[in-house]
């Protein structure tokens, strides 16, 4: 078999490092095993659940392959489209166009593992969708009953969508003997509260971010728009998205991007993504080179960047080019740790040199040792060309969608916090195969309308849990 870095899948790219899975092979398990959904017919009343709908399915197609069946009454299929992120006027042609399999007035087979939301009867395998305000929450319906579902948070389905497509993934690939068969949940108001504490429920915001700079347009990157369309902006024409990118897209981009399509092979990202934000009403400028330590905001410029790097230098960059805010969040690249989630804000009480520290020498040379490992001991000695070329492929990053998503959520949570003057957080580090969150460190935000021109730098005390 012959298979170029750029057309190698990142989310097979796990089964092959961890398990010597051949990718063709890793492919067809994943539209063997397929996603399938439950949809209740109030979900076409709620905003936030045909948000979960939509996103699922987005993340479903991509993480499964192209297979993924919606199981919803007539009646939903016929009503409107709430989501601005997807195409389509009404719920069943939004989701036919994002790749769902209609079966209308039909339930799947008793054994099959199912996300479900809304109301309806459970199935035994149903893994219940809900949420309250700011926290979500994902389990067997038999053990979580349905939560007040308070429209408070205007991303808390996109959260609920990761959550419940990354416990149906971490089943498939077992990485948790305990997936599907337990409750999880998480704050996006307190990611390091309990299901029990009130608190985390968070209250309604009033105020969504205006203009924004939007740094690195892959996996992270797409992962921000679908959430930020998500968002309740009243005027999308009045809002800029600035896009900075240089590169084109590729294969491997279409399964872990949140927005790509396979019409976009080889243009540039700029200029796709913004075709896609200007299709739902917004504004876009391009900035279509790599930035240095040159590079500065001018003041015609949004105030506020959200950060999607692959690389710790351009963010220390960033941190010095002049905005009041910087959200950034980081991905694991590897089969041991592809669902870690780093999330940093500036102004931070950290240099930027502590906060996104440069690889060592020791760190890179233990990198390449394990790259040659497994060029050297797993399926890539079954993949043809040299071993110059199997060396590449091992340095390509294992990245599957739902953990983008779910970063996304977190970075676009803090952003709406501190624009209505809430408190947020400094830095977050949590897993989202386990919605393990491992350290909060918070932050106070003072309100600004929505430039955040007075992010505030004073701190609370760190938490570590």
């Amino acid at each position: 078999m012959i298979i170029s870095a750029d057309e190698l899948s990142r989310i097979d790219k796990l089964l092959l490092d961890r398990d010597a899975v051949d990718p063709d092979e890793a492919r067809r398990r994943r539209a063997e095993h397929g996603l399938a959904i439950v949809a209740g017919d109030d979900v076409a009343a709620s905003y936030d659940l045909q948000l979960a709908l939509m996103t699922a399915v987005n993340l479903g197609v991509r993480v499964f392959a192209g297979k993924c069946t919606v199981h919803l009454p007539s009646q939903l299929s016929e009503a409107a489209n709430k989501i601005r992120a997807a195409e389509g006027r009404s719920i069943g042609e939004a989701l036919r166009l994002l790749g769902a399999q209609l079966a209308h007035d039909e339930q799947p087979a008793p054994a099959t593992l199912h996300l479900f939301l809304g109301s309806g009867p459970a199935g035994a395998r149903a893994l219940r969708l809900t949420f309250d305000g700011w926290r979500v929450a994902v389990g067997p319906a038999n053990d979580l009953p349905r939560m007040r579902e308070r429209p408070w948070c205007p991303i808390a389905g996109n959260a609920l969508a990761a959550i419940g497509v990354g416990e149906a993934f971490a089943h498939f690939a077992r990485i948790s003997v305990t997936a599907t068969r337990r409750v999880v949940s998480l704050s996006l108001w307190l990611p390091n509260s309990s299901m029990e504490d009130d608190a985390g429920v968070g209250h309604p915001v009033l105020e969504v971010p205006g203009d924004i700079a939007l740094f690195g347009l892959g996996h992270l990157g797409q992962a921000y728009l679908w959430a930020y369309c998500a968002l309740a902006h009243e005027d999308a024409g009045q809002v800029t998205v600035q896009l900075c990118d240089d590169d084109a897209v590729e294969k491997a981009n279409l399964e872990t991007g949140a927005i790509a399509t396979e019409s976009w092979l080889t243009k540039l990202k700029t200029r796709m993504t913004a075709n896609w934000l200007e299709n739902r009403g917004f504004r876009t400028r391009l900035v279509e080179r790599r930035i240095d330590e040159h590079f500065r905001r001018t003041s015609e410029e949004p105030v506020v960047a959200l950060s999607g790097f692959d690389d710790n230098r351009p963010r220390q960059w960033l941190a010095g080019a002049g905005y009041s805010a910087v959200f950034d969040s980081g991905l694991g690249g590897e089969a041991m740790n592809f669902d870690s989630i780093a999330f940093s804000a500036w102004p931070n009480p950290r240099p930027p040199a502590d906060i996104w520290p440069l690889e060592t020498n020791a760190q890179l040379a233990a990198r390449q040792a394990r790259q040659r490992v497994l060029v050297g001991e797993t399926g890539y000695s079954e993949l043809e060309g040299d071993e110059c070329g199997r060396l590449i492929l091992a340095g390509k990053s294992v990245a599957v969608p739902f953990v983008g998503a779910l970063a996304a959520c977190i970075v676009l949570s803090e952003l709406l916090k501190a624009v209505n003057g809430c408190p947020t957080h400094h830095s977050i580090r949590m897993q989202a195969c386990s919605i393990a969150v491992t350290s909060a460190n918070a932050i106070l935000a003072a309100k600004t309308a929505t430039s955040i021109r007075g992010l505030s730098t004073r701190h609370f005390a760190g938490i570590n849990l």
